[in-house]
């Protein structure tokens, strides 16, 4: 298991492609397939039990059940007059893409049952090429061979099994975890951040940790092997509608997330009342692999909360505290922005044409990173002043938080009524007790 060392990879870039020539949507050819060129996810079931229900329960499922990307794409064809085109839907339902069922402004109720499926494992499994590692520029070949990771595929009589060594590479996932918009800007770069960070000469990919490995059978009255890829394609995004497998997917992800990263508090040893506390918290990116956060960074948020309070539980400080609709008090805040000046939040911005900060990655000519790379630390310092006279003991509570999605972002999605299911995860926690010494001390 390769976990200690790549906990949250994904996947998307190389660094030559950083800043590329615009990449435009598909002109809306033909459908290259039909929709009965492609299996049903419970055809490959009655063999695949396991990896079946472990898909079912993934986001690679939920990818076109989503109601966020619906939201997204309808208010991207919206804006651009249906010049979007296929840009989101070819990763997130490539058999809708490719058989023709989503042009511009498609009714999502009218969809195949196997466009429903998103990701599905026909459409994983027909992949014979990767032609760049960015936007789906993938080549496809559905039908009676199923390419794979395995170099001995027990033989069958429902389908070929082919090798791929591809499969078990960054690459194979960075055709679609690697997004350059219609204006030539790299808005997801979780690819280019996994090469950057060199790991792919020492063998570290992104299905090491998101796609571990477990001793088990690929297929019903299949050998055992020591090796059998999980198929839950554990990340940071959670449903936020009734999906199977939720909470399996909540769980899986939280412990991602609080293995992703260590945090480092130091203060002194103690502090004298009527002085300025100094604190600092470092945050040290070195389990992952790539940027964090990472994927689609200007929808993620991270940041560190740190409050003091005297021992009668008066609170003397804080940062990264919610507003009442939810968000940080930033320049997003419509309560209270702009207040919390210390904050300290990890993330990617995206700016328009103009210069001015826009939400939507399709309108994004520039980005801002303020991510923490792959084995690089940050560090913020926070300057509490303890009130002349206070006795007893400075109660310090230190954390670094996630979330997928913050309550500004699904609100201007009209999709308000999804904020308060959008968990927030305690990555890592601190707790400190600062003595108050004496003047005579």
């Amino acid at each position: 298991m390769k976990n200690a060392l790549l906990v949250l990879a994904s996947l998307l870039l190389l660094t030559a492609c950083s800043n590329p020539d615009p990449v435009q949507p598909p002109a809306g050819d033909s459908p290259k397939f039909k929709v009965a060129d492609f299996a049903s996810a419970e055809t490959c079931q009655g063999c695949h039990p396991n990896h079946y229900a472990e898909w079912r329960s993934s986001m690679h499922a939920y990818a076109f059940t989503d109601p966020v990307f619906f939201a997204m794409n309808a208010v991207g064809q919206q804006k651009t007059g249906g010049k979007l085109d296929q840009f989101c839907t070819k990763c997130h339902s490539p058999v809708a893409s490719l058989t023709g069922e989503t042009p511009p402004f498609f009714d999502p109720q009218n969809l195949s049952p196997i466009s429903r499926q998103g990701v599905s494992c026909d459409v994983c499994h027909s992949i014979t090429k990767i032609n760049q590692p960015f936007n789906a520029e993938i080549e496809l070949k559905p039908g009676k061979i199923k390419y794979g990771s395995l170099a001995d595929p027990a033989t069958n009589s429902f389908h070929e099994s082919q090798f791929n060594p591809l499969f078990d590479r960054s690459q194979f996932c960075g055709g679609c975890h690697e997004v350059i918009n219609t204006l030539g800007t790299t808005v997801e770069e979780t690819f280019s951040e996994w090469n950057a960070a060199a790991l792919a000469g020492m063998s570290f990919d992104c299905q090491d940790c998101h796609m571990s490995v477990y001793a088990g059978q690929a297929a019903v009255d299949g050998p055992l092997r020591e090796q059998v890829h999980r198929h839950t394609f554990v990340g940071v995004d959670v449903p936020l509608v009734d999906f199977p497998g939720a909470d399996l997917q909540r769980r899986e992800s939280e412990k991602l997330l609080q293995n992703a990263a260590s945090m480092r508090v130091t203060h002194p040893a103690t502090i004298r009342a009527g002085d300025t506390l100094q604190v600092q918290v470092s945050i040290f990116n070195n389990r992952t692999g790539h940027s964090l956060p990472s994927g689609v960074a200007a929808e993620r948020q991270m940041w560190i909360a740190i409050s003091a309070a005297d021992q009668n539980g008066n609170l003397l400080y804080q940062s990264g505290a919610l507003d009442a609709n939810g968000d940080l008090r930033d320049q997003h805040s419509e309560l209270d922005r702009n207040t919390d000046v210390d904050l300290t939040v990890f993330r990617q911005t995206l700016r328009g044409i103009d210069g001015r900060e826009v939400l939507f990655f399709f309108e994004a000519k520039t980005v801002e990173n303020n991510m923490i790379p792959f084995l690089a630390t940050r560090t913020a310092g926070y300057r509490i002043a303890i009130p002349a006279g206070l006795r007893g003991a400075i109660n310090l509570d230190v954390r670094l938080r996630f979330r997928s999605l913050p309550p500004y972002f699904l609100r201007a999605l009209g999709l308000g009524d999804l904020v308060a299911k959008v968990p927030i995860v305690d990555m890592a926690t601190e707790q400190r007790q600062i003595p108050i010494a004496s003047r005579a001390d």
